[in-house]
């Protein structure tokens, strides 16, 4: 059957959860504060501003990283026949700061993936839509992902936020919200599944109130 995409209705107005902070990392003072800008953006449209954390976000981001470190093991030769030297440096760098996943451990990730899918459809169901950051910290040097191990491991700690909603199939939208440290930060919109016009129209109406912040230092 089709897919029917769930949309914001004229003038309805949602409650808004906010999660400046993520668990399970820092998060750079900048960005916490263009999330909470973009709250307060929604908040005067007639939103209903919450600041909540989904359940057991640190458990997902967990998940995601066996699923992908246990799939990610066997396919290696093959992501390595179409990825440039420096993706898969990454990769091998990012599977040194992870626990080996074995065929056992990658069929409970699964396990925990469906439980995890089932608490956070719940909880959208009071929360429509979840604002947080991107990247919990500014854009970073070129290659300092790829320098080291620990490169590697700071890079996959401040896209936290962006695990969850891969792991569980969610919508998620960024969009352009404000500066921190004088680079620009993007801003996530994350709703239940089938919800993605709904995700676009509240990302729609952050880039009105927020505006782009142009020109952008090309040095920078």
């Amino acid at each position: 059957m089709p897919a029917v995409l769930t949309d914001l209705e004229p003038n309805q107005r949602l409650t808004i959860a906010v999660m400046a902070e993520p668990p399970g990392g820092s998060t750079h003072p900048g960005v916490a504060a263009v999330v909470r800008s973009a709250a307060d953006a929604l908040s005067k449209a007639g939103h209903r501003i919450v600041e909540v954390t989904p359940p057991e976000f640190e458990l997902a981001c967990q998940v995601w990283g066996a699923q992908m470190n246990g799939e990610l093991t066997p396919n290696l030769p093959i992501l390595e026949s179409v990825m440039g030297e420096g993706g898969q440096k990454f990769l091998k760098l990012t599977q040194l700061s992870m626990p080996s996943v074995g065929l056992t451990e990658l069929l409970a990730a699964q396990m925990q993936r469906n439980g995890l899918g089932r608490k956070w459809g719940l909880w959208f169901e009071e929360y429509p839509i979840l604002l947080c950051p991107t990247w919990t910290q500014p854009a970073f040097v070129a290659d300092a992902d790829i320098a080291d191990a620990a490169g590697a491991a700071a890079t996959v700690e401040l896209m936290r936020p962006v695990l969850p909603p891969n792991l569980l199939g969610l919508p998620a939208v960024v969009v352009p919200a404000g500066m921190a440290d004088d680079l620009p930060v993007g801003v996530q919109v994350i709703g239940a599944r089938y919800t993605d016009l709904r995700c676009l129209a509240i990302a729609e109406q952050i880039e009105t109130a927020c505006g782009i912040r142009t020109p952008i230092n090309p040095k920078m």
